[in-house]
């Protein structure tokens, strides 16, 4: 929160490398943007994101439709932009992502969703963060595509630990019923959206409590798909 603090006071300032932004430039450099290395194509993150989901979880997890910025990395610009987005305090980069990822979703012509619902955090963890940066994602692929954000159709019912670190299984595990029918009633068509996606464990799970809540029609979006290593 501190460094989300100083980029109040110094707004002109990159997040990822605190280099001084120039003019047209906002939050992150045309420096750091040109190292974030989006996927070679309007389709290729989706199909990645596709290839993961079908990987960890079988056919029955494929979305009926899918989008990703950019492969992620443990270092460098774009990690360390995510990470001043999740834990700095600095949410208008997830509006700013979000807005990148409505583009594209926009571009494939098949934005047709009746809500765009984020991966909720648990309320203790959001108290802790004090908002939720895949909301804050969703609220700018709103801007872009006018299709309205329902943040209270699905509830995270149980505090999960960190994903960080675990294996495939584990990462199911830790979700596993972590998520639930919240106060606004299930749209038919919904898009998920999430920050980074690794397994996809967090996007199954959130994707059968919606099914479980009615959603007939689910498609993901995400900023970030974690590259193997």
């Amino acid at each position: 929160m501190i460094e989300g603090l100083r980029h109040i006071l110094y707004p002109d300032v990159c997040v990822a490398c605190r280099a001084l932004l120039r003019d047209g430039e906002a939050l992150v450099c045309a420096s750091c943007l040109a190292e974030f290395s989006p996927y070679p194509g309007p389709d290729a993150g989706g199909e990645a994101l596709r290839r993961a989901m079908l990987e960890h979880f079988g056919p029955e997890a494929l979305p009926d439709g899918s989008w990703c910025l950019y492969p992620y990395r443990g270092a460098g610009p774009l990690h360390d932009t995510m990470h001043a987005l999740k834990y700095e305090g600095l949410f208008p980069v997830g509006r700013l992502f979000g807005r990148k990822l409505g583009a594209l979703i926009a571009a494939s012509g098949e934005a047709r969703f009746d809500a765009i619902v984020p991966v909720p955090l648990h309320r203790l963890k959001r108290v802790e963060r004090s908002y939720n940066q895949a909301e804050q994602i969703a609220e700018g692929v709103s801007e872009v595509l006018g299709t309205p954000v329902m943040a209270r159709t699905l509830i995270r019912k149980r505090y999960t630990g960190s994903q960080t670190g675990l294996t495939s299984r584990a990462r199911r595990k830790n979700v596993e019923g972590a998520f639930g029918r919240g106060r606004q009633p299930c749209p038919p068509r919904v898009l998920v959206v999430d920050d980074v996606v690794t397994t996809g464990a967090t996007m199954a799970a959130a994707a059968a409590a919606l099914r479980d809540s009615g959603a007939a029609s689910l498609s993901f979006a995400a900023v970030a798909l974690t590259e193997k290593t």
